[in-house]
């Protein structure tokens, strides 16, 4: 038995099967999210907040810190851009479905990068945002145990109505919780505005308090007289004296994430 099959018909299968297996999937996105500029008067520092089910919470976060989060690439620059991608400050709320409808849990770790893929989806529609990536040698700065050792003291489990574990930071002051020196580097990266790469060898989990002068932003004295930070050394001073680290300027191969476009945002 042969089966015919007529040239219409073929053709029909054809397009049907390349209308399938043509159309590249949608990138990830939240199912809801609001973008607004930050208070004015809000002088503290950027915070960044991962909840759990794949949602986000920034608050007065400069474009820069954001791609930087969106990215989250280790010893790192951004290039390019427009002048306000460090001075323009947002707010973003934005929430997912749950991973698990049922449970609504789901992997943590795998909520994070998922997250970080629907905020690269958020920068390019809100912020019409392009970007490439490159490596280059360029400066950065390495943490080190400064000559005469660490003077950083191994924390405990922070009590539950306490600060949560990790870093919290404003003008010119970070408090550390039980956090690690690859956390203090990402948050010393933000300040600095350069990569910096954690060499102190030192794998604990760390509590610490650190006050300088901010030399430029919002925080120093320069911007605002009455941030009280005035008196409190730079911030290369502080690390050495409170904390017994160091950081030494070098060299190094550095992903590059060079911003072709970027667009403000309406607020919505």
């Amino acid at each position: 038995m042969r089966l015919t099959m007529c040239p219409r018909s073929i053709a029909l299968i054809f397009i049907t099967a390349c209308g399938s297996f043509g159309q590249a999937p949608a990138p990830p996105a939240f199912d809801a999210a609001s973008v607004k500029l930050s208070s004015p008067a809000d002088l503290r520092g950027p915070t960044f907040q991962f909840n759990p089910g794949g949602g986000l919470k920034i608050t007065n976060g400069t474009l820069r810190d954001i791609i930087e989060t969106a990215y989250s690439a280790r010893d790192f620059q951004i290039l390019g851009g427009p002048g306000w991608l460090n001075s323009e400050r947002y707010d973003i709320s934005a929430r997912s479905a749950p991973a698990d409808a049922q449970t609504g849990q789901g992997n943590p770790a795998n909520d994070v990068a998922a997250t970080r893929l629907k905020l690269q989806t958020l920068l390019t529609q809100r912020f019409q945002l392009q970007v490439h990536r490159e490596i280059k040698d360029l400066p950065i700065y390495a943490l080190v145990v400064g000559k005469n050792g660490s003077k950083l003291i191994e924390g405990q489990a922070p009590a539950s109505d306490g600060p949560p574990a990790g870093i919290r930071s404003g003008c010119g002051q970070m408090t550390g919780t039980m956090t690690s020196m690859a956390n203090l580097a990402v948050y010393l990266e933000r300040q600095l505005r350069r990569p910096v790469a954690d060499r102190t060898g030192l794998s604990g989990k760390y509590n610490f308090q650190l006050d300088w002068t901010p030399d430029s932003g919002p925080c120093s004295p320069a911007a605002n007289s009455d941030n009280g930070s005035s008196d409190a050394p730079s911030i290369f001073t502080a690390i050495e004296e409170k904390l017994g680290l160091k950081l030494e300027s070098t060299k190094g191969p550095i992903e590059v994430i060079v911003v072709d476009r970027a667009e403000k945002a309406d607020e919505n």
